[in-house]
């Protein structure tokens, strides 16, 4: 692995064979974030319950995905590549609440909620980039025609023909 300048540690589980994407292109990722390191303690968040790969405009940070994930993203991940990242102060001050799941897709934080990741803690990422460019998931989750309040309903978790749905995960 290797260490970029925001301090973030990059390890490359699986180095995608896809496009590269690059500033502006609209990337799909499923993710896991913890607090304690790897597959240790409680997840902070995971794309698996909302359903579907988390998509955003890459260069611009989200409430999920911090400047410093964004940035690491950037710095060569590859469609279908595995990356694992160590972000020290993932969050800011800020620091991630812990989210309540909806049954059927959806999320939502209390306003008391406590801290799945405290201000300035260290987070551990692992993404798995399903579009880098490709567009698949854009044209499986985003299809022309369907109004986006409907398509946020659609859910995949590989964004491949045939695992789209309007069923939301099933929380046991």
């Amino acid at each position: 692995g290797y260490t970029l300048p925001c301090g973030s540690r990059v390890i490359d589980l699986v180095v995608g064979t896809g496009p590269q994407p690059r500033r502006g292109d609209v990337v799909y990722c499923q993710y896991k974030v913890w607090a304690g390191g790897f597959r240790a303690g409680p997840v902070a968040d995971w794309t698996y319950y909302d359903g579907r790969p988390y998509g955003w405009t890459l260069g611009t940070a989200t409430e999920r995905i911090p400047a410093p994930v964004d940035e690491a993203v950037r710095a060569g991940m590859r469609e279908g590549g595995w990356r694992r990242l160590v972000v020290p102060a993932a969050y800011g001050e800020a620091g991630l609440r812990r989210i309540n799941y909806l049954k059927g897709g959806g999320r939502y934080t209390p306003a008391k909620a406590g801290f799945a990741i405290r201000p300035q803690e260290v987070a551990y990422f692992d993404l798995v980039m399903l579009d880098g460019g490709s567009g698949r998931c854009d044209r499986l989750l985003r299809p022309q025609g369907v109004a986006e309040a409907d398509a946020t309903r659609l859910r995949s978790k590989l964004c491949m023909p045939g695992d789209v749905s309007t069923d939301g995960p099933r929380l046991v």
